[in-house]
């Protein structure tokens, strides 16, 4: 792994820290799973816009509706 330095606000840092305690994980790992959370979040927003746009512009077109129908259940991300 590569470290990197990046600036928390005190209220921040103090949210990590007590999230890292009560997991018994480390600051790093608590920011890594954060960041992995927030991408696949985004990830995730842009199939939905997309799937979202492809039906404005054609609502009777099912060619994808299988890969909508199959995608993974989110939940709560």
């Amino acid at each position: 792994m590569k470290n990197i330095q990046i600036s928390f606000d005190e209220d921040l840092l103090r949210t990590i820290d007590q999230f890292a305690t009560t997991s018994q994980l480390t600051r790093s790992a608590v920011v890594r799973e954060a960041v992995k959370t927030w991408i696949r979040q985004e990830e995730i927003k842009k199939f939905e816009d997309t799937w979202i746009e492809k039906l404005k512009d054609n609502p009777e077109d099912l060619e994808d509706s299988e890969a909508w129908l199959t995608a993974e259940k989110w939940g709560d991300v």
